[in-house]
């Protein structure tokens, strides 16, 4: 099992990247079938294989993910695309 941790800052509102963040986690429900809920300002991700959250703060957007035994070997490929999708939804 490996996790992915990532920490990224934006410029925008809590209310901006709340919106962001809900705009790329509904591309990734349409693409990988990935399931989200919110929790105040964290969501919770859920996917065979993943399970994991993003946390907003005043500046900040922290990534956690598990990836279970088959994805291991894709994290760095994971890694490098949810930061290529961060740059694009938060700047």
């Amino acid at each position: 099992m490996a996790n992915v941790h990532i920490s990224h800052p934006h410029q925008g509102t809590m209310e901006e990247a709340h919106d962001a963040v809900q705009i790329f986690c509904t591309k990734l429900q349409k693409k990988l079938g990935v399931k989200s809920a919110w929790q105040g300002d964290m969501l919770t991700l859920e996917r065979q294989g993943i399970e994991g959250t993003i946390v907003l703060t005043a500046g900040l957007v922290e990534v956690k993910l598990a990836l279970g035994m088959m994805l291991t070997p894709m994290k760095g490929q994971i890694e490098a695309e949810v930061n290529k999708q961060l740059v694009r939804y938060l700047g």
